[in-house]
């Protein structure tokens, strides 16, 4: 699932505000590797709602739940961290609440695509409501992501704007393919073949769209190496400082146009 996509230096651990502290450093691995958990997890379910592996969807379902629950420790956590950065670098353009649009919704679909999992368990028959957040969840993951696409960047590198443009995309495409992929769970079929048929496909969309996301988190840890080879090159400091001067000078442009 899409979480939050930035530039800018992250203050990554709840207890320190400086922006050079290394615990920053772990808890960004510790972020990242959650991610990537649930992403696995969400592979994993994924292929266990094949109809051929009807006997399996239980299992599918807690491991979707568990895997949104990941999702929902990650995003709830980039919530609360943009909070507390643009708390202490206020600035008078939009770059701030593009930024928390993104995060909010990237929780709230994650809160959806949990609920959503354990509604999806067989003994509850309430597919219907499982699909429905579903695709209202994928539909806030697709708003964050277009929001996250507006935000300013001035890319230090080539590399680092490709994989920011990369992660998004692959958030995006990733998030439509949930919407078309849960449609099928809101139609009754007169035929157990049609339905055999178009579940597979289902299931097929929900497996490549959750690739997808674990793509995506593999793209945020290898632009976060680049970021660091950078940072190394240039300064951690100077790193961050361009990005706070770049937002200066879109507001300026804005003044001026």
């Amino acid at each position: 699932m899409p979480h939050l996509v930035t530039s800018r230096q992250r203050l990554f651990s709840p207890s320190h505000r400086d922006t050079g502290h290394s615990s920053h450093l772990r808890w960004e691995n510790v972020n990242a590797f959650t991610y990537k958990l649930g992403g696995l997890l969400f592979v994993l379910g994924s292929i266990l709602f094949f109809p051929m592996l009807a006997d399996y969807q239980r299992i599918g379902a807690w491991l979707f739940f568990l895997g949104s629950l990941c999702y929902l420790l990650v995003t709830a956590h980039d919530l609360f961290e943009a909070l507390r950065y643009w708390h202490r670098h206020r600035t008078a353009t939009s770059a701030d609440h593009i930024e928390l649009t993104a995060a909010l919704n990237y929780v709230s679909g994650s809160l959806l695509f949990a609920i959503g999992s354990l509604l999806f368990l067989p003994g509850l028959a309430l597919e219907h409501a499982g699909a429905w957040s579903f695709i209202v969840g994928s539909v806030f993951f697709v708003v964050g992501a277009c929001a996250n696409l507006l935000q300013l960047v001035d890319a230090p590198s080539k590399l680092y704007m490709q994989l920011f443009n990369f992660t998004l995309a692959t958030f995006i495409v990733g998030s439509v393919l949930f919407v078309v992929a849960s449609v099928p769970y809101l139609i009754h079929f007169d035929s157990s073949g049609d339905e055999t048929a178009i579940h597979r496909l289902a299931a097929g969309q929900f497996t490549f769209a959750s690739l997808l996301f674990l793509l995506g988190g593999l793209f945020i840890y290898w632009r976060m190496f680049a970021q660091r080879m950078l940072e190394h090159e240039h300064g951690a400091d100077r790193f961050g400082k361009n990005f706070i001067m770049a937002i200066r000078r879109e507001n300026r442009r804005e003044r001026s146009g």
